[in-house]
């Protein structure tokens, strides 16, 4: 299939930036095992600069698309499953903003680096508090919508509001005792309240939909894996939280001891979590493709984020708790993740010569059948 630049531009789903999530967050992951992984640092910065890559190249056609094939994007922010992968692009930012953290000033001079930081925690929390608003407002007026046109990338909303408080949280520690470090522990903890209770009442209903109607079509079963997310992130912000906390609110040494000590079975139960539905997802997976093989999609990005956010977790939850369990299914998981990312990368390049990633699916057969039960609707 030959795809010209316009009609490239065209059909330039809102995903794209999955690629460049997935990609720098193994470059947290790698960073988050440093200390037990050979070679830590060059793939640290070979993910970062793959991602920094994968941005510049989405960013043109994601922005054209607006002003060049408007009602192409409309449509697409109006679709139920397509509309939920606009936060993407302000997500990279966020999550481009921790890989460079990570990279301390082997890259930037500090003030440099930092600065930036700023700049890219403003625009993604910007970007991504836009996208909910608007989001949520568009379908709150749609007459109806198909239950069967609701996946766990619903979740991407609730977990882009999560990740702003993993960067908010470190800048608000080198800012701190200025304004700056103020607003970004303050905003910080409204992002994590919009997040955490997004995440309740949209797992709830995606939940539901899971139990009572048919599994989405298999091209969009990868976004099962998006579940993994919210609570590995969460499971971050509990471990990092209290120092920034004791700081902002004058606390005792004693209360920022204390508070050290919860985060610690908070992150333990939160990761549980996380690790639980890594397990159903694949079982899941597993037997879709045994049903009906998958066919690849752009989609397939869904597979790493949430794998990548989940060994970030592990990581962080073993430089707290350095027991064996943590270390060795961190690292497990994350020679998994860079396998399914040398994978997919590959087979999105060979689909990008091909032409064919870029042609749009069909509308999901699901949308079409009756729920799996009677009383269902």
């Amino acid at each position: 299939m030959n795809t010209s630049k316009p009609s490239l531009i065209k059909t330039f789903a809102p995903g794209w930036f999955a690629a460049v999530m997935g990609t720098a967050v193994i470059s947290i992951a790698v960073f988050s095992f440093q200390d037990v992984l050979p070679f830590a640092v060059p793939l640290q910065m070979f993910f970062l600069f793959t991602a920094l890559l994968f941005f510049v190249l989405a960013i043109a056609p994601w922005v054209l698309r607006w002003f060049l094939y408007f009602d192409d994007a409309w449509r697409d922010i109006n679709h139920p499953v397509s509309a939920s992968f606009f936060p993407t692009m302000p997500i990279s930012l966020l999550v481009i903003g921790i890989a460079l953290e990570k990279t301390g000033d082997s890259l930037l001079p500090e003030p440099i680096l930092w600065n930036l930081l700023q700049i890219l925690w403003v625009l993604g929390a910007a970007g991504i508090l836009f996208f909910a608003l608007f989001l949520l407002n568009v379908f709150f007026h749609k007459a109806e919508i198909e239950w069967e046109a609701s996946t766990l990338g619903w979740l991407i909303p609730p977990v882009s509001a999560l990740l702003v408080p993993v960067l908010g949280v470190s800048l608000s520690l080198h800012f701190v005792g200025t304004p700056w470090g103020d607003l970004n522990l303050l905003g910080s903890l409204v992002f994590m309240g919009i997040g955490g209770l997004l995440f309740i009442f949209v797992m709830s209903v995606v939940f539901a939909r899971h139990i009572f109607y048919a599994l989405p079509p298999a091209h969009l079963a990868p976004t099962m894996w998006v579940g993994i997310a919210p609570t590995s992130i969460l499971t971050i912000l509990a471990l990092k939280f209290g120092k920034p906390l004791a700081l902002f609110f004058g606390a005792a040494p004693e209360t920022e001891q204390a508070l050290t000590f919860l985060a610690r079975p908070a992150g333990v139960m939160l990761w549980g979590f996380a690790f639980f539905w890594l397990i159903l997802a694949f079982i899941i997976t597993q037997g879709i493709h045994q049903k009906s093989r998958l066919p690849f999609a752009l989609s397939w990005w869904a597979f790493i984020f949430p794998l990548g956010a989940f060994a970030v977790a592990t990581g962080v939850l073993y430089q707290a708790i350095p027991t064996a369990v943590f270390q060795w299914t961190g690292l497990a998981v994350l020679a998994v993740v860079i396998v399914l990312w040398l994978i997919v990368t590959a087979r999105t390049a060979l689909g990008i010569f091909q032409g064919t990633i870029f042609a749009p699916h069909a509308a999901p057969a699901a949308a079409a059948r009756p729920p799996r039960l009677s009383r269902g609707r």
